[in-house]
């Protein structure tokens, strides 16, 4: 049989020091202070979009009004129009009688044909109306170099024939 061993007296500890939690760390309110002012900037950029946003939905549904006055339908919906042309009409508005804008219009304007067969027809005018109706409602100023770009083309009513 073995005999039991002594224990050892347990030797008196020094207490520990554990400071008491004291609401927040020091480092919890740096994180919190630079989470509310970066939500505080986020919301300032999302206000200002919305501002744009609103002021472009203005300017399409002028445009589509324009349009309808003068006869046309608008292509799209407001919401389409004013992501595409914003509020100041952009690459409608960019350079409209640069000769690549002019280029482009005339190769547009042919009997779809390709290399020597291909000719210049007569096209709608409401093709270069419409486009008449969204410089005057985005950019009036190019409206009179557009004009002088396309007074030689021939132009017909030819969808109401």
């Amino acid at each position: 049989m073995t005999t039991p061993t002594a224990q050892p007296e347990p030797q008196p500890t020094t207490p520990v020091n554990i400071p008491e939690k004291t609401g927040w760390q020091q480092p919890h309110r740096w994180i919190i202070l630079v989470s509310v002012i970066a939500l505080a900037v986020i919301g300032l950029v999302l206000y200002r979009f919305n501002e744009a946003d609103q002021a472009a939905e203005a300017k399409a549904q002028e445009l589509v009004t324009a349009l309808n006055d003068a006869g046309l339908n608008a292509p799209a919906s407001i919401d389409t129009i004013a992501r595409v042309l914003g509020t100041d009409g952009g690459a409608v508005c960019a350079d409209p009688a640069a000769a690549l804008s002019k280029a482009i219009l005339d190769a547009q304007l042919t009997n779809g044909a390709a290399f020597v067969g291909q000719r210049p027809i007569r096209a709608e005018v409401k093709l270069l109306r419409g486009t008449e109706v969204v410089l005057q409602v985005y950019c009036p100023e190019q409206v009179e170099p557009f004009r002088a770009q396309v007074k030689d083309y021939l132009l017909d009513d030819i969808v109401n024939r």
